[in-house]
């Protein structure tokens, strides 16, 4: 019996850890590798230091990936957005104490980005402070630890280029770099103070009104202080072409929502203006002037697809014929230094229409695999196939290469002949792209070929920050992982209590589906359950984000039908599944 329970915690183990590839160290490079121009200029705008804005306003720069900024009040400052760490919010709480030593009194937090909200802690210095942010602020946090993060980490960390060298890594297009690693504490603290629409409110001595202002997130505000007329925009404006659509993946950004809000700043006519990335703009005319194209060229990208849309043009279309107009195209602040005007007119696309792009022959196309299978055939067979992408490679047709070798990764994924020619195409790529985003993409795929590892996010969350997440998210992550092979022939239920929390859920795994509903405990206690759990909700939390050993922590519950043996083999369905290289074929469910 021994020897099964081992054998269960085990399996269980590795499901939560699974990785088809060893992790990397940050630092990683290429001999030799170039930058494009016009995207190591761009690096000027992140110079590092703090600027004072108005009499009483402050802005770090070039700390990590976003500003922080700093309000002095009578007797104690406002901070407005935290950084990404609390390594990057001590460095900068650090700098801002050499201008005022006056306790922070309150914290805002313009949205959700993780950018602006994992350093509040260190600003707060255990002190019992307001947090003001938007009222779903809460929601799209608890997000972070949801269905969706295991791939979106992954794309996050090739496209922050989390694992480049000093010299592959130019900058990030709103800021210098991600100051993020395997070392990084997150210092987030949930926010005491939400509104709906608008919000009036007054600390140290300082009048500020917070605005519902939907654009780069739904829960977007921005900050306004009328005596000084200081506008805080968030992440609304900065610096560069937006992301109406970012390719780490996010819901459909609303690029009306955006324009709308745009207007709604220009309506204040500030006399400056601070974004949470990038550097202030200073003048109402200036200020006028950036902020009116910056909406023109969002709704123009908007109006045109839709436009096209309309014409019947498909998303690769859409990215082929849509570009600003010169005078837009022209303007420094809309340069593609973060956002692409190609991806975001197939964003609203999707945002409109969804996958199908009105083609009939994409109906039911043919699987990857039999596309390639396809292509191989018509080069003549699939060493023909690999030698044209030889040779596009060596005329310096570097996107054809890339997508010939796709193809090639289907039929052969180990060939070496394949890889060495899609890592040579993706570093050409990167050395002469401009958007930092696509350029780290590229590159850090290069690296995944190169040295086997995949690119994960490998902060580890302290156990403080994990409580902060709601338990409805950690039952989510749980069902989306249900292995359907395992689950096949499975039909048992399970119920679990937790005391300290006063909530109790239900687990029935019904032949491949995870049913997981929230009950009250009164119907916990009468219900009749295969299984039948009480446990500690903080543990369960710390077990599921790997800060907690599994053995330890199901031998400590309570059962009250069953027992820990049976409750592990039954998580044990639960698999965590490795990733892939985009390229990959996907193999299946073991």
């Amino acid at each position: 019996m021994k020897r099964c329970f081992i054998i269960y915690i085990i399996a269980y183990c590795m499901a939560l850890s699974a990785c088809a590839h060893r992790p990397a160290e940050k630092g990683k490079t290429f001999d030799g590798i170039a930058a494009a121009p016009t995207l190591a200029a761009h690096t000027a705008v992140f110079e590092k230091g703090v600027e004072k804005v108005a009499d009483n306003v402050y802005v770090a720069i070039g700390f990590g990936l976003a500003n922080s900024i700093m309000i002095e009040g009578d007797d104690g400052v406002i901070i407005v957005d935290t950084m990404e760490s609390c390594e990057a919010a001590s460095e900068v709480l650090s700098e801002f104490r050499k201008i005022c030593t006056k306790p922070v009194k309150a914290i805002i937090y313009t949205h959700n980005h993780v950018d602006h909200i994992f350093g509040a802690q260190v600003f707060a210095q255990d002190a019992d402070i307001d947090i003001y942010a938007h009222e779903t602020t809460p929601y799209y946090v608890g997000r972070l630890l949801s269905k969706m993060r295991t791939v979106i980490d992954m794309r996050s960390m090739r496209m922050f280029g989390r694992y480049l060298g000093e010299d592959a890594l130019v900058n990030c297009g709103i800021g210098p770099f991600l100051h993020f690693d395997s070392r990084s504490r997150l210092g987030y603290l949930p926010p005491t103070i939400t509104f709906s629409d608008t919000l009036a409110a007054e600390v140290a001595g300082i009048e500020f009104e917070l605005v519902h202002a939907p654009g780069e997130t739904d829960d977007q505000i921005f900050v306004w202080l009328p005596a000084q007329r200081v506008l805080l925009c968030g992440d609304n404006f900065y610096w560069t072409f937006p992301n109406l659509y970012t390719i780490r993946g996010t819901p459909y950004r609303s690029l009306q929502q955006w324009y709308r809000s745009i207007d709604l700043m220009r309506d204040r006519k500030a006399r400056y203006l601070v974004p949470s990335h990038s550097r202030p703009v200073l003048g109402q005319e200036r200020i006028e002037t950036v902020l009116r194209d910056y909406r023109d060229a969002i709704q123009y990208v908007h109006d045109q697809a839709i436009r096209s849309i309309n014409r019947g043009m498909t998303p690769d279309e859409l990215a082929e014929h849509i570009k600003l107009p010169p005078h837009l195209a022209g303007a420094p602040y809309l340069q593609p230094f973060y956002g692409k005007v190609s991806w975001s007119v197939r964003s609203v696309f999707a945002g409109n229409l969804g996958w199908f792009d009105g083609d009939s022959a994409m109906i039911e196309p043919l699987g990857r695999t039999e596309h390639a299978r396809l292509m191989a055939r018509l080069a003549g067979g699939q060493e023909a196939l690999l030698a044209h992408a030889r040779k596009a490679l060596e005329k310096g047709e570097y996107q054809a290469a890339l997508q010939l070798t796709t193809y090639l990764a289907q039929l052969d994924p180990d060939s070496s002949g394949m890889k060495d020619i899609r890592v040579r195409a993706l570093v050409a790529l990167g050395q002469q792209e401009e958007n930092p985003n696509a350029r780290h993409y590229y590159l850090t795929e290069a690296l995944e070929i190169r040295d086997n590892f995949i690119a994960m996010a490998d902060a580890r969350p302290e156990p403080a920050q994990v409580h902060k997440f709601p338990l409805e998210g950690y039952f989510e992550l749980l069902a989306v992982n249900l292995n359907p092979v395992a689950s096949a022939d499975i039909d048992k239920r399970v119920g679990m209590k937790f005391p300290d929390a006063g909530q109790a859920y239900i687990i029935h795994v019904r032949r491949g589906v995870a049913e997981i509903r929230r009950t009250d405990t009164a119907a916990f206690d009468q219900g009749d359950f295969d299984i039948k759990v009480t446990a500690d909700s903080r543990k369960w939390k710390e077990m599921l984000a790997k800060i907690r050993n599994p053995l330890t922590t199901l031998a400590g519950f309570e059962y009250e039908q069953g027992n820990t043996i049976l409750f592990a083999a039954f998580l044990s369905m639960f698999e965590q599944a490795g990733p892939k290289l985009p390229y990959e074929p996907f193999t299946g469910d073991d």
